[in-house]
């Protein structure tokens, strides 16, 4: 695996999705932040998410289209280069004083927007940078700095924001001016640093990206510039569609991320909360195990070989069976290190079984096809979860016991399916009416 890092081009992309990563995970945490102190209100911060993500939904399949127009590089340069512009000017305001409301809620709006086009780009650049004897390496390398980002990111965030908030002086000034200051203008500096530093890092990873250099594939099919977007992403969905265990493994993905991942960044919360005095703890050594599974999951991927072709698929879903089991099983049985362990099990195979499914898509799909096929894989893994966690968030107030058995249950027996039907092992197109 590590091989791959004396190869030039890969190791300046790596660079470029270490620190982009990271500095997704800054925004993460300081785009919510930034809402919950000016208005003090959970709905307007949670629907920061669904701003972000609608757009990110909408036009990811579109984005896809364009990176097989163009480039995955060139896509990626453009998205990155708005970023960094949002993110400098989002700073510069917000340290002026002159954010308001509306104004973040228009910059998530765009943020969305500009990462329908940069995903489905950073998934579809590899096959350009390794062989395709290389892939499960280069996935596994990305996966793991993905959670590798995805853990220091919100350390990061939280620093920068809080600033010296732990020293004596920072907790003086808090005292002093807790009567005259607002939350907001407590933290409008450390909001604004986390900001800039976002910047800097879409800035480096812009930097890398200039300096990489990607080989050209080659296209069978080249797309028609005069064929419209539309046609561009039916073409790809009829071919994804047409080979069975590709098809049950994309509504698979959709499945298991609209049931299973919102139970994990809003269930367990409220689980943590409800069964626990020190609920923040719990929920952070939780989703840390579950981390902790993924990044060495992904690892793992890098040196033990895919199940096949043919079994990919169905052992891919027993793993989602293990996964959708956790859910009702910490309601069963409620000690945290249970959940820990349950939740780091379920990380190893998740991350795991992406690398793998990831590669072998990259495999098979045609160089013309390969930008809007991963579009189809982004928004089956990704671009759902924004809306799966509105709707799941009403049902889990509603209550949290029958959110997480039900959706628990659900995922065993779908999952169950799936593995067990004949056409998880057919790797093979069928016709389809185009």
């Amino acid at each position: 695996m590590l091989e791959l890092f004396k190869k030039r081009n890969f190791s300046l992309f790596w660079f470029g999705e270490m620190i982009s990563v990271i500095g997704d995970q800054i925004s993460l945490i300081a785009f919510p932040w930034l809402i919950l102190q000016m208005t003090d209100s959970a709905a307007l911060t949670g629907l920061v998410f669904a701003v972000q993500g609608i757009p990110r939904a909408v036009l990811m399949l579109a984005g896809g289209a364009l990176v097989d127009r163009t480039s995955p590089r060139l896509m990626m340069i453009i998205s990155n280069a708005l970023r960094l512009l949002l993110v400098f000017s989002l700073a510069y305001m917000i340290s002026q004083d002159t954010a308001d409301i509306s104004i973040v809620f228009i910059m998530a709006f765009a943020f969305g927007v500009a990462d329908a086009f940069f995903y489905p780009a950073s998934i579809s650049i590899l096959p350009s940078l390794v062989s395709r004897d290389e892939l499960q390496a280069g996935n596994a390398i990305i996966q793991t700095t993905l959670h590798l980002g995805m853990t220091i990111g919100p350390f990061v965030a939280a620093f920068i924001i809080a600033g010296e908030i732990g020293s004596a002086a920072r907790s003086a000034e808090l005292v002093v001016s807790d009567s005259v200051l607002s939350a907001y203008d407590l933290d409008r500096e450390g909001l604004a640093r986390a900001f800039f530093i976002d910047g800097l890092t879409f800035a480096l990873s812009l930097l890398s990206l200039l300096l990489v250099s990607v080989r050209k594939l080659n296209v069978e099919d080249e797309t028609s510039s005069e064929s419209s977007l539309f046609k561009e992403i039916r073409q790809a969905s009829l071919w994804a569609w047409s080979i069975p265990a590709v098809r049950l493994g994309f509504i698979g993905m959709a499945v298991i991320h609209f049931f299973f991942m919102p139970m994990v960044f809003v269930g367990i919360p409220v689980w943590a909360k409800s069964h626990y005095t020190e609920g923040a703890y719990v929920y952070g050594v939780v989703t840390a195990a579950f981390g902790l599974g993924a990044f060495i999951g992904a690892i793992s991927s890098a040196y033990i070989s895919s199940p096949g072709d043919k079994k990919l698929i169905p052992m891919m879903f027993w793993a989602y069976v293990f996964s959708g089991s956790t859910l009702a099983l910490i309601i069963f049985y409620d000690p945290y290190w249970w959940a820990m362990l349950l939740f780091f099990i379920s990380g190893i195979f998740e991350s795991f079984f992406y690398v793998h499914f990831t590669t072998w898509l990259q495999r098979i799909t045609p160089h013309a096809l390969l930008g809007r096929v991963m579009s189809i894989l982004m928004l089956m893994s990704m671009g759902l979860v924004p809306i799966a966690d509105a709707i799941m968030g009403f049902v889990i107030e509603w209550s949290l016991d029958a959110a997480m058995i039900g959706s628990g249950v659900f995922l065993m027996l779908f999952c169950g399916i799936i593995a067990l039907h004949p056409l998880a092992k057919v790797v093979v197109p069928k016709s389809v009416s185009s």
